[in-house]
């Protein structure tokens, strides 16, 4: 079954995907990707579980996106796999609201892997953050996973055997995601070619790719896989 879907049909099966646990991959520009992971986070009266996985922001920048959330362990998890894991964030006070408490790498939240292809520490430790978040979630949905940059991945796997240790770390991380029933997004860039993205796009239950609509407003485009439904075009 394929071809376009209306915004109720699209509405009901993504809510179905939700409940059973999924995960979803964001293809953007940088314009497009702070508006789809804020979407994809829920809303911060929604109170949601966090996990991120950052690859490609430093940790500075996961706390203001996760802002003004609670960071307590029981809710919220960094596993770190930037290229300086035991860096520590700035302290700049920021010019709204209260100045954040500085962060340090033995927070009871955060884990640093000191290297992005030890796949088995990688998802260990993402593994442990999402079972340790989901203890508190009272439903199917509450766990948000964000892996913050895929394309370092793809980058450091440059033959064939490291792009098959890839898709196996892929593979684990999205199903530990619906043993969860929680919800997971990827961000990977809009200009990452499409044979090397075929590889990896399976193991996602929907691509959702954003552009930018001129004016500074962005559109979003959903492909949900296992139907081949496609929505129209349509503003965030």
């Amino acid at each position: 079954m394929g071809g376009r879907i209306d915004a109720e049909a699209f509405s009901n099966e993504l809510a179905e995907l939700k409940r059973g646990g999924c995960n979803v991959l964001v293809r953007s520009d940088a314009r497009g990707r702070d508006p789809a992971c804020e979407r994809l986070l829920g809303a911060p009266e929604l109170d949601r579980h966090h996990v991120f996985l950052t690859t490609a922001s430093d940790v500075d920048t996961v706390l203001d996106r996760h802002r003004p959330r609670r960071t307590d362990a029981g809710s919220f998890a960094v596993v770190d796999a930037t290229p300086d894991t035991r860096s520590v964030a700035s302290a700049t006070p920021s010019t709204a609201g209260p100045t954040p408490t500085p962060f340090q790498t033995d927070d009871d939240w955060y884990e640093g892997v000191d290297s992005l292809t030890d796949y088995e520490t990688l998802f260990d430790a993402t593994d442990r953050a999402l079972d340790r978040v989901a203890a508190g979630a009272d439903g199917p949905g509450e766990v948000r996973l964000c892996l913050d940059g895929l394309d370092p991945f793809l980058d450091a796997a440059g033959d064939d055997a490291s792009e098959e240790r890839l898709f196996r770390f892929l593979h684990l991380l999205t199903g530990a995601v619906r043993d969860v029933n929680g919800m997971g997004h990827a961000h990977v860039s809009a200009n990452v070619d499409d044979d090397v993205l075929a590889t990896f796009e399976p193991l996602f239950d929907a691509t959702l790719t954003i552009e930018a609509a001129g004016a500074g407003a962005a559109r979003q485009r959903w492909r949900l896989h296992d139907s081949g439904r496609v929505t129209d075009w349509f503003q965030f």
